[in-house]
C-alpha cells in the first residue's frame, strides 16, 4: 500500500491531535497493518446544520437534507428535509444574499455547488471579487458571464463598449448539466497593504480548479468586480466571504476552507555535521560510531553544495524550531536517498531506506516555544536531494529548509492521444477514488466520448468527453507514475460489478468480484469498439460501452447467452431519484435513462440507493449515463 495515496483517514481521529503533544498523529490501516498519516491538515468545515454559521438578510437562504433538478425545466430545483445543503430560493421579495460570519484574507476555499437550468449566481471572496456560477452547459465560447469566470469589473464613466473591463473567461469549459453537483477549489491572495493602510499588492486568485481541471492561474483582479451590493468600493485587509441570493436559485454543500495568515514557524541556528561513509549504504547510519569530515553552520539545508563528493555521504543537521502559533503541523520531508526528522528528541517521520526522491509525512501538535530539531540524510548514489515542507495553522504549504533538487521550471513535453478514424485502446495504471488501478483499460472515441474500464472487476471506473488521454506521465522521463490522465474533466462511478451471482435482489453486492465470474478479454465489434467477455459457469456475458445518440454521455448493453442468478449494478449513490419521465438523478452526479426491455430495479440497501438489473437469456441491459 501506498501511504499518501490514502484519503479515507478518520477526522475524528485527526481531531485527536490537539490532545497528543509532540507525538506523531498515525492512523492505523486495518486491512494492511500498516500506519499511515494524513496528506494534509483537514479544512475547517461549515457544518450546515443550521443556518447559523452564516448571516445575512431575507428568507430566501435555507437548510435541506437533499436536493435534485430536472434539466430540461428552467429554474427547477426540488427539495427534502434534513441538513448539510445550503439552497437559495430568491423571490420578488425576498432575495439577499448570505456571508460568512468569519472574515478573510488568504483562503483555501473548497466546496460543491448545484446550479439549474438557465440559472446565474457566485462566490464573492471579500464579498467583492467573484467567481461566477452559471448554467454554461454545452457552451463553446465562454466569456467573463460564464460559469467558472473571473467576472468582469465596472466603471460608467467609461464609454459603453468599455465599461466592462478586466474579466476573464475560463481556460476552457468542463461545466456538467444543470442540475448536477460541480466541485470548485480556489485559491485566493487578498490584496495587501503597508503600515498606512496604502494598497501596495493585487488580489490575486492564485489558482482555480473547477471539476478537477484548472481553469485560472495567478490572476490579478485590481479591483472589486462588478456588483450591485458593493456600495463601498475600498478593498481590504479582511472581509466576509458572499454567496449571492439576487439572480437564481443555487445550492451549496460540502463547504470547507483553511484561513492563511503569516509564517509560523522559522528556523535558527542550524548546524550541519557532513559524513563520507563506506559503500553500499542502504539505511541511515549509527551517527555515534562516524567521525564528520566537516562541521559548520548554515541558512539553508543545501545537501549538494555542502557535500564534497556525490555517493556515499550523510549529514546530521540540528537547529532550533521556533512556533509562533500553537496548532496542528504537517511536516512533508522529501528526500533521495533515506532522511528522519526529529522535534524535540521525539521522532516525528521516518523516510529511511534507498529511495528515489520521494515524500513522507508527519502530524504533531506544537505549542508556541522554541524546541530542538534534528534531521538526519543519507544518499547511496546518483542524484540526491533534501527539503522539508510545513502546514500549520493560519500557514499554507511551504518549504521550511532545504531545496527541491531538480529544476522547478523543468516543463515537461506534454503527450496527448485522441482518436481520428477508429477507437483508440490504452491499457495503463489509472487513478480512481485515489487508488492506483493497474488492470484498466482507457478507451478514446471518434465521437468524443471515452471511459476507463478496469478489466479485472468487469466495472467502469470514469467517463469524460472531449480530448481523450493524457499520457505524459506514463512516457514522459522514465514514467515514473505511469499514470494515464484524462484530458477533461471526468466523472467517477461507485464501483459496479459487471454481473455478480445472488439470491434475490435483496441480497447486498459482496465488496469484490465473485471468483466464478472470470474475466477472459475482449473481442472488437464492427466499428472496432470493444465488447469486454466474461465467463461464469457455462455461460458468457458480454459488456460494452459506445456513445450515446447524441454523443452527451455513454451507453452499455450488457447481455448473457443463459439462465442465471447473476445480477448487474449499474449505480449506487446516497440517494437516486425520478426527475422526470425518462431520467434519473444518480446522487446529483449523472444523469440514468433506461433504454432496453429488461427493467431496472431501484433499491435501497446498507444506507445506499442501488440501481441493479437481472442478467436474463435474450434479454440485453441497455441503458446510458450523461452529465
Amino acid at each position: 500500500m501506498q501511504p499518501m495515496t490514502k484519503t479515507f483517514v478518520n477526522i475524528a481521529i485527526l481531531f485527536l491531535i490537539t490532545l497528543l503533544g509532540c507525538k506523531p498523529v498515525i492512523v492505523e490501516d486495518l486491512n494492511d497493518n500498516e500506519s499511515i498519516v494524513a496528506n494534509s491538515l483537514p479544512f475547517h468545515t461549515l457544518k450546515l446544520s443550521e443556518i447559523s454559521e452564516l448571516t445575512g438578510e431575507g428568507q430566501n437562504w435555507s437548510i435541506v437534507g437533499q436536493v435534485h433538478s430536472d434539466f430540461t425545466q428552467e429554474l427547477h430545483m426540488e427539495t427534502k428535509e434534513g441538513t448539510g445543503i445550503l439552497i437559495n430560493r430568491p423571490t420578488a421579495e425576498n432575495r439577499g444574499h448570505i456571508f460568512s460570519r468569519f472574515e478573510h484574507g488568504d483562503i483555501e476555499l473548497d466546496l460543491e455547488f448545484m446550479i439549474p437550468k438557465g440559472s446565474n449566481s457566485g462566490i464573492y471572496f471579500q464579498s467583492r471579487y467573484e467567481i461566477q456560477l452559471f448554467d454554461s452547459w454545452g457552451k463553446e465560447k465562454l466569456t467573463s458571464k460564464d460559469c467558472g469566470s473571473i467576472y468582469e469589473r465596472w466603471d460608467d464613466q467609461k464609454p459603453e463598449k468599455e465599461k466592462g473591463f478586466e474579466g476573464h473567461a475560463p481556460k476552457k469549459n468542463v461545466n456538467k448539466a444543470p442540475g448536477l453537483w460541480q466541485h470548485l477549489h480556489i485559491k485566493f491572495k487578498a490584496p495587501k497593504f503597508d503600515s498606512l493602510g496604502n494598497k501596495i499588492t493585487d488580489a490575486i486568485f492564485e489558482e482555480v480548479s473547477h471539476n478537477g481541471i484548472l481553469i485560472h492561474k495567478k490572476i490579478e483582479v485590481t479591483g472589486p468586480t462588478r456588483a450591485a451590493h458593493i456600495l463601498d468600493q475600498s478593498e481590504l485587509p479582511k472581509a466576509a466571504l458572499m454567496l449571492q441570493g439576487d439572480h437564481g436559485p443555487v445550492a451549496f454543500k460540502n463547504i470547507k476552507y483553511k484561513l492563511y495568515g503569516t509564517d509560523t514557524l522559522h528556523t535558527s541556528n542550524i548546524e550541519y555535521q557532513y559524513f563520507e561513509v563506506p559503500m553500499p549504504i542502504t539505511k541511515l547510519p549509527n551517527f555515534d560510531t562516524l567521525v564528520p569530515k566537516l562541521r559548520g553552520q548554515t541558512t539553508n539545508i543545501d545537501v549538494n553544495k555542502l557535500s564534497q563528493r556525490r555517493d556515499g555521504i550523510a549529514f546530521k543537521f540540528s537547529g532550533k524550531l521556533n512556533v509562533a502559533i500553537e496548532g496542528d503541523y504537517l511536516f512533508d520531508l522529501l528526500s533521495d536517498d533515506g532522511s528522519a526528522l526529529y522535534i524535540d528528541e521525539k521522532q516525528v517521520i521516518n523516510h529511511d531506506g534507498k529511495h528515489d526522491f520521494e515524500s513522507k509525512k508527519g502530524i504533531i501538535n506544537l505549542k508556541k516555544g522554541s524546541y530542538p530539531f534534528q534531521i538526519n540524510y543519507f544518499n547511496f548514489t546518483w542524484g540526491k536531494g533534501l527539503w522539508l515542507k510545513y502546514e500549520g495553522p493560519m500557514q499554507e504549504l511551504r518549504t521550511l529548509k532545504g531545496l527541491y533538487p531538480y529544476p522547478l521550471n523543468n516543463t515537461k513535453k506534454t503527450l496527448l492521444i485522441d482518436p481520428s478514424q477508429t477507437p483508440e485502446m490504452i491499457r495503463g495504471f489509472v487513478n480512481y477514488q485515489n487508488e492506483k488501478r493497474t488492470h484498466a483499460i482507457s478507451v478514446g472515441d471518434p465521437k468524443n466520448v471515452h471511459y476507463t474500464y478496469d478489466l479485472a472487476n468487469g466495472s467502469l471506473l470514469k467517463v469524460w468527453k472531449g480530448g481523450f488521454a493524457d499520457v505524459t506521465e506514463m512516457w514522459e522521463g522514465r514514467g515514473i507514475d505511469q499514470l494515464l490522465i484524462p484530458q477533461e474533466m471526468s466523472v467517477e462511478l461507485n464501483e459496479h460489478f459487471v454481473a455478480s451471482p445472488l439470491k434475490n435482489n435483496m441480497t447486498a453486492f459482496p465488496p469484490k468480484i465473485s471468483n466464478d465470474i472470470q474475466p477472459t478479454g475482449y473481442r472488437m465489434d464492427n466499428r472496432k469498439r470493444p465488447i469486454f467477455i466474461f465467463k461464469y459457469q457455462n455461460l458468457t456475458i458480454e459488456d460494452q460501452y459506445q456513445p450515446n445518440i447524441s454523443s452527451n454521455g455513454i451507453q452499455r448493453t450488457l447481455s448473457i447467452n443463459g439462465e442465471s442468478n447473476l445480477f448487474s449494478r449499474a449505480a449506487k449513490a446516497d440517494y437516486i431519484e425520478k426527475i422526470n419521465e425518462e431520467f434519473y438523478s444518480v446522487g446529483g452526479y449523472f444523469y440514468f435513462k433506461n433504454l432496453g426491455e429488461s427493467q431496472p430495479i431501484i433499491r435501497k440497501i446498507d444506507g445506499f440507493q442501488e440501481i441493479i438489473y437481472p442478467l436474463q437469456k435474450d434479454n440485453k441491459i441497455v441503458y446510458s449515463l450523461f452529465w
